[in-house]
């Protein structure tokens, strides 16, 4: 039977459309529920062993927890052999690498105005995490999903023993400096990643980039970064540089 006819579960009467791509929890799929036509991202994830079934009930468990307007909504859940099916619903519009490439094309003042307006839901949705004890750990434009009426944050993690630190996970360009010093995550180096992807909303640019991953690395430990365009308001510079400097 051809993949994009398949049908994934007859119960929930969903079939896949098309793969997105594959990582190490498992492979993403674009899906259609059939009575009513409309799309959703369904995950497979390895249900195997207890160690497996643990990853995998966590991170369900974590995504019930964190239900709100700015994250992703799950939707259904199943099982079929050694595998588990994550259905959740489907930001059309993808994510924010994207979108960071169309703002260059605005004026300047209807760019800033676009990017307060983004910069507020995305606070909006680190609130809610960080006000249940969670860190997101991986904030970076591939990861902020564009929908209809708000912004989404990808899956995040549990912090672990209930402390305010946590394993160190996330992309090395939008790790903070004490992610490289002592190894540690805090609710704050969420928050400077997030001044990294404001700095790139408003600018098109990352602003520690040197041209490698070393140099760049070098430039983050330092706090040696690009100053941002003399237009860009006074208040939103200052917010950015207190971003950068937690």
């Amino acid at each position: 039977m051809n993949q994009n006819t398949m049908i994934v579960c007859e119960q929930i009467q969903i079939e896949i459309d098309k793969k997105f791509f594959g990582g190490a929890m498992g492979k993403t799929f674009l899906v259609k529920y059939k009575p009513t036509g409309q799309f959703y991202v369904m995950k497979r994830v390895d249900y195997f062993d207890e160690k497996d079934k643990k990853m995998a009930d966590d991170e369900i468990a974590q995504m019930r927890k964190l239900t709100s307007r700015y994250t992703v909504r799950l939707e259904w859940t199943f099982t079929e052999g050694p595998d588990m099916y994550v259905v959740t619903e489907y930001c059309s519009r993808g994510d924010t690498r994207k979108l960071i490439k169309e703002l260059q094309q605005l004026p300047q003042e209807e760019r800033i105005n676009h990017v307060w307006e983004l910069f507020a839901q995305m606070v909006l949705a680190l609130n809610f995490m960080h006000s249940k004890g969670v860190l997101h750990r991986d904030i970076k434009p591939e990861n902020i999903f564009i929908m209809l009426d708000g912004r989404d944050f990808g899956l995040s993690k549990q912090l672990l023993d209930n402390d305010y630190y946590a394993k160190v996970e996330g992309t090395k360009f939008y790790m903070a400096p004490e992610i490289y010093m002592d190894r540690k995550m805090y609710f704050e180096s969420d928050i400077y990643a997030l001044g990294i992807v404001l700095f790139e909303l408003i600018t098109g640019t990352h602003p520690f980039y040197a041209g490698n991953e070393q140099e760049t690395i070098e430039n983050i430990t330092k706090g040696k970064h690009y100053e941002l365009p003399n237009w860009v308001p006074i208040e939103m510079k200052k917010l950015i540089l207190n971003m950068l400097s937690v």
